[in-house]
């Protein structure tokens, strides 16, 4: 016998002797009740406390601060290569997490944060948008390129401070070109000791969880595709779907110019038997509409983006992109396990990419603080590689779920725990956001809000225009999609409506197309009074004798409306914000190629010293850049005669 073989045997022998031993050791444990669970769960990394992203301790924490904090934040914006779901590919992160810091603060803190671009490229600026905040007073601090700054160049450093003058759930983003596609988000959650439900009187635990469709191609490269004539209008659809970052790819079903490597599992949650959770469940999608709901469970709706509502028990949700719910969750199932399940609606698609894969469902595992079940618990993950996974015999709610729609959840019956009244309109406005197709443009779809597709000026951000810190007819003219010339006052093409400080102002949104648009309003909350959808072309517009079916008795308030397709919606909103704020559809294809416009309140009573120093040297040396910043339409190098470029927005 030769002495490899030997050598082999010895390996394996000693190898199989240390198993036997740990599941003796075990065994031991479970049935003498020896106090090593102290011990094993502090050796071992918390996934649980991964999960939660914050000890129901260290919550506590911060209700009971006696004053108000302020949070210094560094983060650092650098390219960085990673494989979510097992297929690599480059990404836009903060200080190279995906998703990127989640902030945890009390309302009355102040938020200071100092954002340093390293991106690679000279075109690369950056920014931040605090999704939900109306930043009352400070809306320099918005974060919207060509809106309220110029983006943050390579190199360069801003810092965005803030005092939190709302509480709830809140996430932030990159506003700049496709970065949040390419995972520059994260979430933010402000407590307030006021507010109707409280850890440790209402519910025990909280889970901040983040739906997010996935692309295995960059933001930028997929915008390229969507503008050419291969895409005939259709907008790119997500690869896979990732629950708090990550996903499963099907490796053998990725196209060979990906590099894909199979990865392991979704994260899975713990309940335990008795308790409360909170779930804080944010769509940051690009496009993707989800559907979540767990088996066996009702979920509680207690918040609508950041408007507290009262519990309204339901099986699942439907979640646009930039929409925000909490639930509460009672664990008080008999099973050992449920399904948390979670798609996107494909309904929504007008094609299926190769290896499209629309489920990312995962598990949660009922647990016991007892010895005797979290020491098995530390075994299986201590073997997981040799056992079986968990397998919840649940089944889905099917006899309650509704048909796949692209419509938000019926939020009719949600009412607002501070009840408002909804004052008349001093204003109405009827606006048609519309993806459009030029000859002009090869017919690459653009998108457009009656007729204009937002295209801002090189440098010269409608804010500092405002204030008297620049005149955008200065700089470089930019191309326009409709071929017209350069807005007169804000330059670029955008539509930018004036509105007199404290007007109650009624948008009647008209939405003729074949798919859904989730529309955000910056700087503001607003009643939602009518959604409507049509099946058939033409027939689901507003009409004047629906006035009567509005719903004014203390309906919801919310920041992002789905407009169904081919149907309208109807909001208002009080106008007590000065400041230019951004109204635009949060698919990112259809914001990237335009779809966005305005609404300017009362700019002549704000303090110009908001806008600070580096924010000023952020639009110099874009306007020094100029027409490098320049990108023709699809179309423009035949016009002009010169080689192709992909366009791609500043």
């Amino acid at each position: 016998m030769s002495t490899s073989f030997l050598g082999l045997s010895r390996n394996v022998l000693i190898a199989f002797t240390i198993y036997c031993l740990i599941i003796v050791f075990l065994l031991y444990a479970v049935i003498s009740d020896a106090s090593i669970f102290t011990y094993i769960n502090s050796s071992q990394p918390s996934e649980r406390l991964a999960q939660m992203q914050a000890t129901a301790k260290s919550i506590q924490d911060i209700y009971g601060a006696e004053y108000p904090t302020i949070h210094n934040l560094n983060w650092r914006v650098k390219n960085e290569t990673r494989s979510p779901d097992g297929v690599l590919r480059e990404m836009v992160l903060v200080n190279g997490q995906f998703p990127g810091p989640i902030i945890r603060a009390k309302k009355g803190d102040t938020l200071r944060i100092r954002v340093r671009n390293d991106l690679a490229m000279f075109n690369q600026s950056t920014s931040i948008h605090f999704h939900g905040l109306f930043q009352h007073g400070m809306n320099a601090m918005d974060g919207v390129p060509g809106v309220t700054q110029c983006g943050i160049p390579p190199g360069g450093e801003l810092t965005y401070a803030f005092d939190l003058k709302q509480s709830g759930t809140f996430w932030w983003h990159s506003h700049s070109k496709l970065q949040r596609i390419d995972g520059m988000f994260g979430g933010l959650v402000v407590y307030d000791p006021d507010e109707a439900y409280i850890l440790g009187r209402d519910y025990d635990e909280e889970i901040f969880i983040v739906l997010h469709d996935h692309y295995h191609d960059v933001g930028d490269a997929n915008l390229d595709w969507y503008l050419s004539q291969q895409s005939a209008g259709f907008e790119p659809v997500p690869d896979n779907g990732l629950l708090n970052g990550k996903g499963i790819a099907n490796c053998s079903r990725i196209p060979k110019r990906y590099s894909c490597t199979p990865s392991s599992s979704l994260p899975t949650f713990q309940f335990e038997r008795g308790k409360r959770y909170r779930l804080r469940i944010l769509n940051s999608s690009a496009f993707a509409e989800m559907s979540f709901s767990i088996d066996d469970h009702i979920l509680n709706i207690i918040e609508v983006d950041s408007t507290e509502v009262e519990a309204s028990p339901s099986y699942f949700l439907s979640i646009s992109p930039g929409q925000r719910y909490s639930v509460i969750v009672a664990a008080d199932s008999t099973m050992d396990s449920v399904y948390m399940r979670v798609h996107m609606h494909s309904s929504c698609f007008r094609y299926r990419p190769y290896g499209y894969q629309s489920d990312f469902s995962t598990v949660i595992e009922y647990v016991s603080p007892s010895p005797k079940t979290m020491i098995a618990h530390v075994a299986r993950r201590i073997f997981k590689t040799w056992m079986p996974p968990i397998i919840p015999r649940s089944s889905q709610w099917n006899d309650v779920l509704p048909p796949e729609e692209c419509v938000d959840l019926d939020i009719t019956s949600l009412k607002p725990r501070l009840a408002l009244d909804v004052p008349e309109a001093d204003l109405r406005y009827v606006i048609q956001p519309k993806n459009m197709q030029f000859d002009r443009v090869h017919l690459a779809p653009f998108g457009f809000i009656n007729r204009t597709s937002f295209i801002p000026a090189i440098g010269a951000p409608n804010l500092q225009v405002a204030l008297g810190f620049v005149n955008a007819s200065d700089t470089v003219p930019t191309p326009t999609v409709s071929g017209r010339q350069n807005t007169a006052i804000w330059g670029g093409d955008q539509l930018v409506t004036k509105i007199p400080l404290g007007s109650v102002v009624e948008l009647i949104i008209n939405n003729d197309d074949e798919g859904a648009h989730p529309f955000h309003l910056h700087g503001h909350d607003f009643w939602v009074l009518r959604v409507y959808a049509e099946k058939k072309a033409g027939i689901g517009k507003w009409r004047p004798e629906y006035n009567s079916s509005y719903v004014l008795d203390n309906p919801i308030r919310r920041d992002v409306v789905t407009i169904p397709r081919l149907g309208h919606a109807v909001i208002r909103f009080k106008a007590d914000n000065p400041g230019i704020w951004a109204f635009h559809c949060h698919i990112a294809w259809h914001l990237a190629t335009g779809m966005m416009m305005q609404f300017s309140v009362g700019v002549d009573s704000i303090d110009s010293n908001s806008i600070t120093d580096d924010m000023l040297e952020h639009c110099r040396v874009e306007r020094e850049l100029g027409a490098r910043l320049l990108r023709l339409l699809p179309g423009d190098e035949m016009r002009n005669n010169k080689p192709a470029l992909s366009y791609v927005r500043v």
